[in-house]
């Protein structure tokens, strides 16, 4: 049978009605200094226990009825010397029925407590005004002597709360609570209860758990912010959007993308990176100030969350200054030029466009896809519909690499009629995707989807190949002076690669390159492209020709056409669009084009009326649904072709 006296543990029972040490064993009698439990059992210890500490242990004894254990450090002094023991309190009948204080005991000195969980409990004693009572002394050595109301010590907003806790069916408080102690703020386990013994009076804990409070805090940073920018991560904007959306606040979401991130992260190193995009969150605490919360969510991705309130009246406004704020230059370090970065945004809120947050954040997410579609530098509302156009742009990504590799694509071709005698001068070579599960998928769609998946490179050198070796066929038919024109991606052209997949398919085919137009867009071809210029200078002197693709729908100016190597101008549809409206534009156009020495090849043209019209004014070549409809090609093409003749647009 164990035998309790042998112990190494302290262990007495305390009789808290009477400030007496009923029994203890032999540990305790040294813990107390003790010559015998006699000696120890006639003390008196009511002088030394204020009345703060009293009430605290009698209210123990109703958790002691229900069976309840409570753990705290305690302080002891025995004969004045004071002691930190770390006590388990629990519950013992004595032989007359009261119930008692079982206490077991350890005790660990004072320096060694900075280490452990907490620290010593500190008690008080204050009235219904809040006004101190009583205290033991471990208060007086956290907070000082200057404490007299629990205002002093605690905020407005909890004693409010106190207040509301205690008059409830709980009669009960309990929070971690950070408080201005005699050396400086500490984290701090709150507990109130009402007394047992005088009415309107309360027994407030206090116990020290700075060290443990900080180690969880910072858990609880590292858990919800992102540790290169310090803003919030993924599971931190979730947590502000949950919390907005409880209180059913309307909130509006930036979703941020860095366009051109990725060439400055390779190019010049991950700390230039993790430098930019440290730099760029310090701009959106700038631009949100106070009133938002600012997460990054992927490796170049941010997303601001502000309330409706803080921008009902400038929506519009803060959304552009947002862009213009994180576009521009940025300098990295003396030894590195500065870099120049643009956003593009997309804006989506709640609740108009989502009550689902998830979904909420995949609507922005999708604004943002349309606002590097739409040229990058901007922002776009979501709009209904977006997401499932993002979504439809995911399922296409995922499925052009199979699509290659089961040769699922085929050619078609757009010819472009010279009308003096109706002859095709030029086929544009044209990618179809017929076996899709995902519908018709136009080739801008899927040109668009292969450049932001990456696998333009791949699908370009397919097609190059594939139109060249069908090309053969083409002039057979209708003669040498027909041309091929491709479309030519800038990200293929910055890949490194366009140069050698041209080169291939050409030399396959049996081609030269004065074979083949190269349609390029504005921002390609411009002069100042210097991520560009030097790639077109080599297919210059290799003697390709070039095709200005959609002209007047992009960033050059009608000034810009002497100095841009192109032998072909091709105006937008838009122009013949509203060629009804007046012929004046596209005449400008033509006339400055042919000036230049160029041929201008007018898209889009539909109708007999617009067919004439333009040739009126000069304008034969000209391509469109019109010159490819079934009916005008059996009057235009003598023999029918195995080719497949298609409009797109």
């Amino acid at each position: 049978m164990l035998d309790i006296d042998q112990l190494q543990t302290p262990i007495w029972i305390y009789d808290i009605d009477n400030y007496r040490i009923h029994w203890a064993n032999e540990s305790a009698l040294t813990l107390w200094h003790a010559s015998s439990l006699e000696e120890l059992t006639a003390r008196d210890f009511q002088e030394g226990t204020s009345d703060a500490v009293q009430h605290t242990l009698l209210n123990y004894l109703d958790d002691f009825a229900l069976g309840k254990r409570i753990c705290h450090w305690w302080q002891l002094s025995p004969k004045g010397k004071a002691k930190d023991v770390y006590c388990q309190f629990s519950g013992v009948y004595l032989d007359d029925g009261r119930l008692a204080m079982l206490v077991e005991g350890l005790h660990v000195e004072r320096a060694e407590i900075a280490a452990l969980v907490s620290g010593t409990i500190m008690i008080c004693l204050f009235n219904e005004q809040f006004e101190l009572l009583s205290a033991n002394p471990s208060f007086r050595q956290q907070f000082g002597t200057d404490i007299h109301n629990l205002a002093d010590l605690i905020p407005v907003d909890e004693l409010v709360k106190i207040d509301r806790q205690l008059a409830g069916k709980d009669k009960f408080y309990e929070q971690d609570i950070c408080l201005q102690c005699a050396d400086g703020n500490r984290w701090h386990s709150v507990e109130v209860r009402l007394s047992e013994t005088t009415a309107g009076d309360f027994v407030v804990s206090f116990q020290d758990i700075h060290e443990r409070k900080s180690r969880e805090l910072e858990l609880q940073q590292m858990a919800t912010h992102d540790v290169l920018t310090g803003v919030f991560n993924r599971k931190g904007l979730f947590q502000r959007m949950k919390l907005l959306h409880e209180k059913q606040t309307p909130f509006s979401i930036y979703y941020i993308d860095l366009d051109g991130f990725k060439p400055i992260n390779d190019g010049f190193g991950h700390a230039v990176g993790d430098s930019l995009l440290c730099q760029v969150a310090s701009r959106l605490r700038r631009c949100t100030g106070d009133d938002g919360d600012i997460s990054r969510i992927g490796g170049d991705e941010f997303v601001v969350i502000l309330p409706e309130a803080c921008v009902d009246d400038y929506f519009d406004v803060f959304a552009t200054a947002l862009v213009q704020s994180l576009s521009g230059q940025y300098k990295i370090s003396d030894d590195i030029p500065p870099v120049v970065l643009s956003v593009s945004v997309g804006v989506a809120s709640y609740p108009r466009d989502d009550d689902d947050l998830e979904l909420l954040l995949a609507d922005a997410d999708a604004a943002m896809y349309m606002a590097k579609g739409s040229g990058r530098r901007c922002w776009i509302q979501y709009r209904k519909g977006m997401r499932e156009q993002l979504l439809r742009r995911t399922q296409i990504s995922q499925r052009i690499g199979a699509a290659l590799l089961n040769d699922e694509f085929e050619m078609c071709y757009q010819p472009v009629f010279d009308m003096h005698d109706s002859r095709v001068v030029i086929v544009e070579a044209l990618v179809r995707w017929p076996g899709s599960e995902l519908a018709e998928v136009s080739p801008d769609e899927l040109i668009d989807v292969a450049e932001h998946c990456g696998l333009i490179g791949e699908l370009s050198s397919w097609i190059f190949y594939q139109a060249c070796q069908e090309f053969r066929a083409i002039r057979q038919r209708f003669g040498d002076q027909v041309l091929l024109s491709l479309n030519v991606s800038g990200l293929h052209i910055q890949q490194g690669r366009l140069i050698s997949d041209l080169e291939y398919a050409i030399n396959s085919a049996g081609l030269l390159p004065q074979d083949l137009v190269l349609e390029l867009t504005e921002r390609v071809i411009m002069p100042d492209s210097k991520e560009y210029s030097s790639t077109i200078d080599q297919l210059i002197g290799y003697g390709f020709s070039f095709a200005i693709d959609d002209f007047g729908t992009g960033f050059s100016s009608l000034a810009y056409l002497n100095s841009i190597p192109a032998k072909w101008v091709k105006l937008d549809r838009e122009f013949v669009s509203r060629l009804d409206k007046g012929v004046e534009t596209v005449t400008c156009i033509h006339k400055l084009v042919d000036a230049l020495g160029m041929n201008l090849i007018v898209e889009g043209v539909e109708t007999r009326w617009q067919v004439e019209k333009l040739k009126e004014h000069q304008i034969f070549y000209q391509q469109g649904y019109y010159h490819f409809s079934p009916a005008n090609l059996r009057n235009l093409l003598c023999d029918q072709s195995e080719l497949k003749w298609v409009n797109v647009g």
